[in-house]
């Protein structure tokens, strides 16, 4: 008894049975030959149902790719009621690699491995798309680049100051004629820095950054009523160059986005002296000025104390803007000086910079997957910086407070996936703002 395979096509446990059956038979009518070709057939028979069994995986993983897809799809009209209100998304503050902070698995894949639920959302109820890069940027500018991962930013920044003072120096009689000498004195300034910092991320909770700008100052010193003549003007530059004062700080986020509450990170920083400070820089009287004009003999790149700052910022995600704020407080210690005096000769004493506090809050708008704009607005209050001579009680230093208003226009780029550029203009607000601040950031994540 022969049995022959059609096509292919009988099933892997009909052949079985028919074998089964048949094998006495084939044993009885030829023999040895019988056995021959039954082994041959049961070979056949385990290929057959090797490749049903691998047939069948295939089919199951396509039905539960179908499922995952059907139960993740919405309609335009569902997108359309869903615009302007919550919806669950991952665009916050992570890991510069969105795989180490967003992608964890889902049980149902085959091949991954992980918890599938993602800070508390599970990925089957999720109908949010992944956040586009521009969202992803934005919330990782303003909170900080966590994740275990290295980062290296270059900074160039320019700022500009410009103030004008008139100077009397003399009396007023008979309420009404002032005898004296008067000067309009115009004071402009323009700092450039390259400003380096390194990132360096433990965790997708914690990472630290180390920053160390160099900076090139130039003032320009302009009078006018020089030796008594209404008309008479005189000028002087000075300008100066060197490293500023080292930062070290570190970032750790204490609350997660979701639902009811913002993203919360808390950071801390410390700032070393290494810069030149500004205290006993003496004065020296500008040549044909009649006394009128005199200037610093050179200018300060750092402020000369030790320094540490603690702040709180908080973000949330209203796809596809995002909302942003922080809070900041500024400590300066106290710190003892060869000389502390404009006069000539050594005045040796001890600074107190006064501390300041900082609030700032803005928003952020994705244009498209890879751009995107902000606008935001800070203040810092400056309080009264004291001083005092060597053996003398400390006392303030008067006109040192201060109001710094700016508000800041930026836009962002995403030019790879591992390179960004940041930029900022700043427009000032108070008399102790800078008229104006520009600012290119160009991070690189590794």
């Amino acid at each position: 008894m022969r049995i022959s395979i059609v096509n292919g096509r009988l099933g892997a446990g009909l052949l079985a049975a028919v074998l089964c059956s048949a094998q006495p038979v084939l044993a009885d009518d030829t023999g040895g030959d019988a056995d021959a070709e039954l082994s041959a057939l049961r070979k056949q028979v385990a290929e057959l149902q090797a490749r049903e069994a691998a047939a069948q995986q295939r089919a199951d993983t396509l039905e539960l790719r179908l499922a995952r897809l059907e139960r993740q799809q919405i309609s335009d009209m569902e997108a359309a009621d869903m615009r302007g209100a919550y919806v669950a998304s991952r665009a916050r503050a992570i890991p510069d690699d969105p795989m180490l902070a967003y992608f964890q698995g889902d049980p149902g894949d085959p091949g991954v491995t992980g918890g599938g639920v993602i800070d508390g959302i599970d990925p089957n109820d999720r109908k949010a798309p992944a956040p586009t890069e521009a969202e992803t940027e934005l919330a990782a500018q303003r909170q900080g680049r966590f994740g275990d991962r290295v980062g290296l930013e270059l900074g160039l920044n320019y700022t500009h100051f410009d103030s004008a003072r008139i100077n009397l120096n003399g009396f007023l009689a008979l309420d009404a004629i002032f005898l004296g000498t008067i000067s309009i004195d115009q004071v402009t300034a323009d700092i450039f820095s390259v400003d380096p910092t390194l990132r360096f991320g433990v965790s997708d909770r914690l990472f630290f950054d180390a920053n160390m700008p160099y900076l090139y100052r130039t003032s320009n010193f302009r009078s006018g009523g020089a030796g008594g003549n209404a008309s008479g003007l005189i000028e002087q530059r000075v300008s100066d160059q060197g490293f500023g004062d080292f930062n070290l700080g570190a970032s750790y986020r204490l609350l997660r986005e979701s639902g009811g509450r913002p993203d919360v990170v808390l950071t801390a920083r410390a700032k070393a002296p290494t810069g030149k400070h500004p205290y006993g820089v003496e004065f020296v009287e500008v040549a044909n000025s009649e006394g009128n004009l005199s200037v610093p003999e050179h200018l300060s790149t750092g402020s000369g104390v030790w320094g540490g700052s603690i702040g709180v910022s908080a973000l949330k995600t209203l796809d596809p803007m995002v909302v942003f704020g922080s809070l900041t407080y500024f400590h300066n210690f106290p710190r003892s000086f060869g000389d502390v005096d404009e006069a000539p000769g050594e005045q040796p004493g001890r600074v107190n910079v006064g501390n300041a506090y900082q609030l700032g809050a803005g928003l952020a708008y994705a244009l498209n997957d890879r751009s995107s704009i902000s606008m935001s607005y800070t203040q810092r209050i400056v309080e009264k910086s004291k001083v005092g001579l060597q053996g003398q009680e400390m006392r303030d230093i008067i006109g040192s407070q201060a109001n710094v208003g700016l508000v800041n226009l930026g836009a962002t780029f995403s030019l790879s996936d591992h390179l960004t550029l940041i930029s900022t203009v700043g427009i000032g607000l108070t008399d102790d703002s800078p008229d104006m601040s520009v600012s290119v950031r160009i991070p690189y994540r590794f």
